[in-house]
């Protein structure tokens, strides 16, 4: 039997939630059943717009998208990172790049510290610009 994916255990868990079989949900996708019950078990990748696909069609609020982006990334093994364009400077993108590079030669306790830095950059609502947001 094929590893269910955590992305493939939260695609279930919506089904459930919506009282929907795979095809059900394979049908308002506009993709097959046996395509999704591949991505679920791990034997296709997650095509690039399918949480957007996913969030439009069952209209996700940001933590649900928040968790499926996450899933997917667990799953596929990699993030991507989106700049805007005015963070597209030479210093963002070599500091992203630099972090994935070296990323695992981080101990957990070193990933625990970061998240906790990261986290709290977003909880004291400063923006890259220095500003302040609401």
């Amino acid at each position: 039997m094929a590893e269910v994916t955590a992305f493939g255990k939260l695609l279930r868990k919506l089904r459930i939630d919506y009282s929907e079989v795979l095809g059900t949900m394979a049908k308002r996708l506009g993709i097959s059943p046996a395509y999704l019950s591949a991505i679920e078990n791990n034997g296709r990748d997650i095509p690039e717009d399918f949480v957007a696909k996913i969030a439009a069609e069952y209209n996700l609020d940001e933590t649900q998208i928040k968790e499926l982006e996450e899933a997917k990334a667990q799953t596929a093994g990699t993030v991507a990172v989106q700049f805007e364009s005015q963070k597209a400077e030479r210093n963002y993108v070599e500091t992203a790049v630099m972090f994935a590079r070296d990323f695992s030669k981080l101990t957990s306790n070193q990933v625990e510290q970061l998240k906790e830095l990261l986290r709290s950059f977003e909880v004291s609502g400063v923006t890259a610009n220095g500003s302040v947001s609401e």
